[in-house]
């Protein structure tokens, strides 16, 4: 049986990478993204790579699309071996004193990071039995540390990080593979035209490049966890 990865969350960095990684590896690709421009362009340069390239557009706060879209994505691709939720959320708009934080982009952020994610792993769990395959997801250092100006963010992905923990012991005995890969920085896109008109990063933002992880590091790194099923808890920061 052909294996294949759909990623939630497609863009120019570690969803990107990963496609590519996997791509390369023989697996089938299925992107998720809201903007179609942005789908279009990934499928256009992986092709490059003689990769096999499908993609629905979605947005992941809405989680009957988000499912309906995976589920397209599954006929085309022939199954699912790996499911990959790789949405950040506005993080461009999310740093911010926790007391000038806006309900609406708190519940934003969770509807992103926690609901969505149970949702659509709750769907995919019929199509990831068959296979024995893997759930993967990307969060950052934020859900263990109280950086300034991060808690919108940290405050899901704590709420995340202990959610994928409980799925993790719950789907062991399905034999299907949780890996949750928390970033100790931004990771860097190859591109260094898209790296510099990227809106995820705050203003200030003063990392240099020998200080930061790449996106294709970090698609090299889940791809090996992946493969291997050894760790659920998988730190990817800059050596």
């Amino acid at each position: 049986m052909s294996k294949s990865i759909i990623i939630v969350g497609a863009g120019p960095g570690v969803g990107y990478e990963t496609a590519k990684k996997f791509g390369t590896e023989g697996y089938k690709v299925g992107l998720i993204n809201i903007s179609e421009p942005i789908l279009v362009d990934l499928k256009s340069e992986l092709e490059q790579d003689n990769i096999t390239v499908y993609y629905e557009t979605a947005d992941a706060s809405n989680t009957e699309k988000l499912n309906q879209a995976i589920d397209r994505l599954v006929e085309q691709l022939g199954g699912l071996t790996t499911y990959f939720y790789n949405v950040p959320g506005p993080l461009g708009k999310s740093y911010m004193p926790m007391t000038e934080a806006p309900e609406s982009l708190l519940s934003l952020f969770l509807q992103l990071r926690v609901t969505s994610v149970l949702s659509s792993v709750q769907h995919a769990l019929p199509y990831l039995e068959k296979t024995h395959g893997s759930v993967l997801i990307s969060s950052g250092q934020s859900d263990r540390i109280a950086y300034p100006y991060t808690g919108i963010m940290g405050t899901a992905q704590a709420a995340l990080k202990m959610l994928m923990m409980h799925l993790n012991q719950e789907l062991k005995e399905k034999d299907i593979f949780v890996g949750y890969f928390p970033l100790d920085n931004p990771p860097l896109i190859t591109d260094e035209k898209k790296e510099a008109n990227r809106e995820d990063l705050p203003g200030g933002f003063e990392l240099t490049k020998e200080m930061r992880i790449t996106a294709k590091d970090v698609a090299a790194e889940i791809f090996k966890e992946d493969v291997l099923r050894e760790n659920f808890d998988v730190r990817i920061k800059k050596a």
